[in-house]
């Protein structure tokens, strides 16, 4: 699957889940998942984690222990995650 689908359908899975009022091209890849006051993030909390988790893991046949904390800085790194699980199983 190439990296821009991966992409996409990672803002798409954003959108529904998280109720975002954007679109997949309003949605930066450098968006923080996680925030502060100052600049906060996609998650509220971290129920919003497990639904967006729980979605993307049946969307791209992932497990629980393919996403690590790392996953989780920015839209864009948790599609290249999802893009590394992805390209390392075809290979």
């Amino acid at each position: 699957m190439e990296h821009k689908v991966i992409e996409q359908k990672t803002k798409e899975v954003l959108i529904s889940v998280l109720n975002l009022n954007k679109t997949v091209d309003e949605l930066s890849n450098d968006q923080a998942l996680f925030g502060n006051d100052e600049n906060p993030g996609l998650f509220d909390d971290s129920l919003a984690v497990l639904e967006v988790t729980s979605v993307l893991m049946a969307e791209f046949e992932l497990e629980a222990s393919d996403f690590g904390e790392e996953s989780f800085k920015t839209v864009g790194t948790l599609a290249q995650r999802i893009y590394d699980v992805l390209h390392l199983a075809v290979v």
